[in-house]
């Protein structure tokens, strides 16, 4: 098995100073359809440049489906006449007929040669009922953009709104269309233009679910991203997911979901995908086309997870202090210390998580639907405020010796003094299911 992700994580935590600008004058936007109200969604994708690709997407147990969505997503001939890509794929839950469904033009941006034409698609398949409560395998082919354009399919994506056990509603925004970006494109395809949702303040921390499609992340090697959320408020800040895009859904397409904290008196949540390397890689930033985004707030999941253990990393001298627990949907309590020689870090606030199950190839028993925890919050250092640590944990199974972290800890003024990573040492990191919670 693999030692580690292909996607260590590389986040980043800073305070917010202003709002984040795009020139880009291509954008998502409120969809022209109706978005049904909710408690929660769920959300999942697959490559398709080989069919027919899988869409695995798990709906809790006791869950009603309330509205069902799929897009997708390719590359057509811009030197065509006939620009519309393909608005039909074939789709089926492996038991009943394989449907065709016929979909909207949401989103048309051609390249800045005129080579090529980038088109994303939507449809409501709610009435078709193929995806339920419980585990949902949905294959879909004959997608078919261009014949003359290499590896032109680049994916398709369910986003899956619904009500849980206590029929509880929350505010759900969803966001889609085609926002290309690439950092060395002339402007305006640049940047994307950052989606800005609002909602009334509240005097305690909430938490906010966004799940996000973006297509054409190479899987050839490290192509740098970055995910930016930004809140309002009087403790409003700025959180930075690094390199969490790479066609992790299979070639060229990427899902990913994420918890966000809300701190208390904020109205706005601003969300960003971005073409850039703040790690200082040295590789060139990704080219993307983001085709969707939703957020349900203050999100409260009835199989949320969460992660307990501790250990030492192998390669270091650092020491994950066992008892800590950290949750996927961020409600207290979140516990994390990190000592090593002359150096203690304590966590204060968790502000992003990303749990997802990766192809680690877990031994049993297998106790969550996850295996990967990736987050990035603040905390003191040695006693001072103001310091971060970014980190992945791993859970391989039982018995926990091919368990791995990564961890980053960097000072209140941004040095880093630590940076270590490896196999975890005289410890276990644990998965779990969680069904209590709540706020």
């Amino acid at each position: 098995m693999e030692a580690f992700s292909s996607r260590l994580v590389l986040l980043g935590l800073s305070a917010v100073a202003g709002t984040a600008l795009a020139d880009g004058s291509e954008t998502l936007g409120a969809p022209s359809i109706p978005i049904s109200t909710g408690s929660a969604l769920v959300a999942a994708g697959v490559g398709l440049h080989e069919q027919p690709g899988t869409i695995n997407i798990n709906v809790p147990e006791d869950a009603v489906v309330r509205q069902v969505l799929l897009y997708w997503h390719g590359t057509a001939d811009g030197a065509a006449a006939d620009t519309i890509g393909d608005d039909e794929v074939r789709i089926t839950d492996g038991v009943t007929a394989p449907v065709q469904v016929e979909g909207l033009q949401i989103g048309l941006t051609p390249s800045t040669l005129g080579l090529y034409n980038y088109i994303a698609y939507r449809a409501d398949i709610t009435a078709l009922g193929l995806v339920k409560a419980g585990s949902n395998a949905i294959t879909v082919d004959e997608l078919d953009f261009s014949a003359a354009v290499v590896d032109a399919d680049n994916g398709a994506g369910l986003i899956v709104i619904y009500t849980d056990a206590a029929g509880a509603l929350r505010q759900i925004d969803l966001r889609d269309g085609n926002d290309v970006a690439y950092i060395r494109s002339p402007a305006p395809l640049t940047d994307t233009v950052p989606q800005v949702f609002s909602f009334l303040p509240a005097d305690y921390d909430r938490a906010a679910q966004l799940a996000l499609f973006v297509t054409s992340v190479s899987d050839d090697g490290l192509r740098p991203t970055v995910v930016e959320f930004i809140t309002d408020g009087p403790n409003g800040e700025v959180t930075q997911l690094n390199n969490q895009l790479g066609s992790f859904d299979g070639p060229e397409w990427d899902t990913l979901v994420a918890s966000v904290s809300v701190p208390a008196g904020a109205t706005s949540l601003s969300v960003e995908v971005q073409s850039r390397d703040l790690t200082n890689s040295g590789f060139t930033p990704a080219s993307l086309r983001w085709v969707a985004v939703a957020s349900v707030l203050d999100y409260v999941d009835t199989e949320c997870g969460r992660m307990t253990g501790g250990g030492s990393v192998l390669t270091t001298d650092a020491r994950v202090t066992r008892g800590f627990e950290l949750h996927c949907d961020l409600r207290s309590p979140n516990n994390l210390q990190v000592n090593w020689v002359g150096h203690r870090f304590h966590l204060e606030n968790l502000a992003a998580a990303v749990c997802e199950d990766t192809l680690v190839e877990q031994a049993p028993p297998r106790s969550a639907p996850f295996d990967t925890f990736r987050g990035v919050g603040t905390g003191r250092l040695n006693g001072a405020p103001g310091a971060s640590i970014e980190f992945e944990f791993v859970d391989a199974g039982e018995p926990g010796s091919s368990d791995s972290a990564s961890i980053m800890i960097r000072d209140a003024s941004g040095a880093l003094v630590l940076d270590a990573a490896g196999f975890i040492q005289s410890g276990n990191l644990q998965t779990h299911k969680d069904r209590a919670c709540s706020k």
